[in-house]
């Protein structure tokens, strides 16, 4: 079987998202597949790879410089996926990250191919699309998603609520669909040294590219109504909702208590993590119409051994799990006596990093994650409808 990643998001090459496509890809790799990236942006990027397993083609992607780039992105991006059924063998899977609705994608799914198409879906796109005010793109998806997806060979979902979700959407009795949470690559995790704890001032960490949807509001909120001078929280990346929280820092006299780093990676990001004794990941989930997550960063805080809390229900982190702790899922501002709570019993176990990353290599590793996908595409391939 040979696979074709097709990754046309704008990403720094150090950013977690480009970091899992080429993650998912080795992993893939490792069963036995001919798999390979490709990129779809304006330009190389800078320190783009020069490996067999990755190839860029240039085209229109996000941001756009005007309306009219906006308008020819998708068309262009239907040209290239085109491109690639037409020259694509049998056996062979072209997995799409994302859905880019356009009249011409509809339009040359329907015509007969030799290859399988999927979609690999991570979030309610048409509601991210209506949030950011992208109407154009939210109408498209509206009009055009549900062809789209019942002229595929199938969908692939990060939770089990995205994928039947745009099962529904597809109105195609017997699509082939499959839930496969995110993953991560175990081995390319430093392991955390966890920082000493005096049961009194606890360091929070959030890494993020953040947006409204991360809900940090609601524990800047939370800080501000503790009136805990001894929760500090760090704030590691950049984002659209950077400006408000700093507003609302400013507002709530927290800057000597939220701190923002800006976007780290290498060994000040490890730095990072050895300080800070719990991390944050995203408690705002629910804005974007979700009551389940799969994120990132949740895989990237349990494998380097920090314990976490966030909103959202996750299938991977279930709730025996004693790592997690998994807060109400609305507007309200986070209980920080109860964030304290599971800092002091979770950080009583010292050896708490070892049990995590244990936990990961045996849950989260693509390794596991792609051998599923992999045996997915060949049930697909030999006729059978996977569920």
């Amino acid at each position: 079987m040979r696979l074709i990643y097709v990754f046309c998001e704008p990403a720094k090459l150090e950013s977690g998202v480009f970091k899992k496509v080429m993650q998912q890809v080795k992993a893939i790799q490792l069963t036995g597949v001919d798999a390979e990236v490709l990129l779809l942006a304006r330009k190389i990027p800078i320190n783009f790879p020069q490996k067999k397993d990755i190839r860029f083609r240039k085209t229109i992607v996000p941001p756009f410089n005007n309306r009219i780039e906006k308008l020819f992105s998708a068309r262009d991006i239907a040209r290239a996926i085109s491109e690639e059924i037409e020259i694509a063998g049998e056996n062979t899977v072209l997995y799409i990250r994302g859905l880019i609705p356009s009249p011409n994608l509809s339009q040359i799914l329907r015509k007969q191919r030799r290859c399988m198409v999927f979609f690999e879906l991570q979030s309610f796109a048409e509601i991210e699309a209506k949030q950011r005010g992208s109407w154009e793109t939210y109408l498209a998806m509206m009009v055009l998603m549900g062809n789209i997806i019942k002229n595929s060979d199938g969908i692939v979902g990060v939770t089990k609520q995205i994928t039947e979700h745009y099962y529904k959407k597809g109105r195609k009795t017997g699509l082939a669909h499959f839930t496969n949470g995110n993953g991560i690559d175990v081995s390319s995790v430093p392991s955390r040294v966890p920082p000493s704890f005096d049961g009194e001032q606890v360091e929070l960490l959030c890494v993020a590219q953040v947006a409204n949807w991360h809900g940090l509001d609601r524990l800047i909120w939370g800080m501000a109504n503790s009136g805990n001078s001894n929760v500090y929280l760090h704030i590691v990346g950049d984002g659209p909702a950077i400006p408000q929280l700093k507003e609302l820092v400013s507002h709530k006299d927290l800057e000597d208590q939220v701190i923002f780093h800006g976007f780290k990676t290498g060994e000040e990001l490890d730095e990072m993590f050895d300080k800070c004794h719990i991390a944050v990941g995203s408690l705002g989930i629910h804005r974007k119409g979700l009551k389940e997550t799969s994120d990132l960063k949740s895989r990237e805080y349990c494998a380097r051994g920090i314990p976490f809390f966030n909103s959202a229900l996750d299938a991977d982190f279930p709730v025996s799990f004693p790592f997690r702790l998994k807060i109400p899922e609305d507007d309200s501002p986070i209980d920080m006596e109860q964030v304290m709570y599971f800092a002091k019993n979770v950080l009583a176990d010292t050896e708490h990093p070892i049990f995590m990353q244990e936990y990961a290599l045996s849950n989260l590793d693509w390794n596991i994650k792609m051998r599923k996908l992999k045996e997915f595409f060949e049930e697909v391939l030999k006729g059978q409808v996977g569920k």
